[in-house]
């Protein structure tokens, strides 16, 4: 197997195991029956609840039945986004697993490590006759990357431990006691349809990075979307025949295309040739393989009126996307921020759907009503939706600080204590579960939701490592 030469062979087994079930957002009963039936194998109670969370209980260690119970966290469900030509079916097909022994990926696909690696670890500690631990939970939830439905329907009833290590984060060594709140903007617009007239060309934008809207979105990748409506703005009397771009809302659009009518394609080709030069330029360090293609192709049937395509244009072009503002509290934290994530449209009308992230409630909806203004200035209807809150950081967390001594004991340094921009579920679960007191920590992982997805093999093993030493010394 893929793993039989690295040193936990254990983790990466299950991992593997994990990674050969489909489990979309939304497509988790496959993940879920494979945990209740590894539960049952190694004799640990489990229990699926009303949403499909799965929840597990382990006995302590004998010696450690007096000591305090801890949760282990994470989601079930992964974001899938393939390259551009892959036949991946991700309703059906395992993940291939490629690894050269530093890093493991995935061939052509996102990986899933976010947030299969956490099961993986949970259980890892769950089934090491040598770990010892007072009483344990696993708390695995459903449909995290689309709205976090999953943490906001646990019961409190049914979860035991006031204290719960998350392992959804992404930079080892960086413990995360706060996150960004968000919400979602999606405007349409009804199609109205004319015969189409004159030369036909496809606009394509491609060779982008793409990545984590949260996670990655401090690094200024470029947004697809957002460099088809520059595109767009520069071609004069276009008609839009078809537009697409985005797949997931909590993913930098790493692609993005339209077909259109144009009367010279001789002065929209070169209007791409230039643009080609500048994004070159302004992207050399973040994306420098941005691709801003034009090629001819049959005229379609019909386009939409030259008034609606360019009101859609416009709309693309004038639309913020990426960071909005610094945290002030927290250095080198973005505090706000919105990923244009999607464009989509079919016969009867054109969407648009932005996510927008902020640590600051009223921020967050001032830049939700900021496009809203923007949707509705061009003829879109709107709708926002009931997002979920921040993780307000506590600095006086007494795990936090149990945990931080422990790191120090056993790993001989002191942790990276800040908040997160990417959305974390600890503070959903903390609503709704009185007293519960939360960290969130994780291996190395990088371009997690795009097909770089990639985990660092050592990294991955020292969390698990520190957490199976840590749990002795929560007392």
């Amino acid at each position: 197997m893929w793993y039989d030469n690295l040193n936990n062979k254990r983790l990466w087994k299950i991992f593997s195991d994990i990674s050969a079930i489909p489990r979309e957002s939304g497509n988790e009963e496959g993940i879920r029956n494979y945990l209740l039936s590894w539960a049952k194998e190694h004799d640990i109670q489990a229990f699926a609840d009303n949403i499909g969370n799965v929840i597990m209980k382990v006995k302590a260690t004998p010696g450690y039945e007096d000591y305090p119970s801890i949760a282990l966290q994470g989601h079930m469900d992964m974001v899938c986004v393939k390259r551009e030509g892959s036949k991946h079916d991700f309703t059906k097909d395992p993940i291939e697993i490629m690894t050269d022994g530093k890093n493991i990926w995935a061939k052509d696909t996102s990986l899933g490590a976010d947030n299969g690696i956490a099961i993986a670890l949970a259980l890892d500690i769950f089934s090491d006759e040598k770990a010892e631990h007072g009483p344990l939970e696993g708390i695995f939830t459903v449909n995290e990357e689309v709205g976090l439905t999953g943490a906001e329907n646990v019961e409190e009833k049914d979860i035991d431990s006031r204290r719960l290590l998350n392992l959804d984060s992404e930079e080892e060594g960086i413990f995360y006691i706060g996150c960004a709140g968000g919400i979602d903007v999606v405007g349409e617009r009804k199609c109205r349809w004319e015969t189409a007239e004159g030369e036909s060309v496809k606009i394509k934008v491609s060779g982008l990075l793409g990545g984590h809207s949260g996670g990655e979105i401090h690094k200024e990748r470029a947004n697809a979307i957002k460099l088809l409506g520059r595109a767009l703005n520069r071609i004069p009397g276009y008609r839009i025949s078809s537009i697409k771009g985005g797949t997931r809302r909590n993913v930098i659009p790493s692609t993005a295309e339209a077909v259109i009518t144009v009367s010279d394609k001789e002065v929209a080709k070169s209007i791409i040739n230039n643009l080609q030069k500048e994004i070159e330029v302004e992207y050399k360090y973040s994306d420098p393989n941005a691709t801003l293609s034009i090629e001819e192709v049959e005229t379609p049937k019909m386009v939409l009126t030259e008034n609606l395509s360019r009101k859609i244009g416009e709309t693309l072009f004038v639309s913020p996307t990426g960071v909005r503002s610094w945290s002030m509290a927290l250095k080198g934290v973005v505090e706000t921020s919105d990923n244009m994530a999607i464009v989509e449209m079919d016969e009867k009308k054109v969407k648009i759907i932005y996510s927008v992230r902020s640590s600051v409630e009223t921020s967050k909806l001032n830049l939700a009503y900021e496009i809203q203004s923007i949707l509705e200035g061009n003829g879109f209807s709107v709708k926002i939706g009931d997002g979920y809150p921040a993780w307000a950081p506590n600095p006086d967390s007494a795990f936090t600080k149990e945990v931080q001594k422990a790191y120090v004991k056993i790993v001989g340094k002191e942790p990276v204590i800040t908040a997160i921009h990417a959305g974390l579920e600890c503070g959903t679960i903390n609503d709704r579960i009185k007293g519960m007191d939360s960290l969130s920590i994780g291996p190395n992982l990088f371009d997690v939701h795009s097909v770089n997805e990639h985990v660092e093999v050592e990294s991955a093993e020292r969390v698990a490592a520190f957490v199976k030493a840590m749990l002795k010394e929560i007392k």
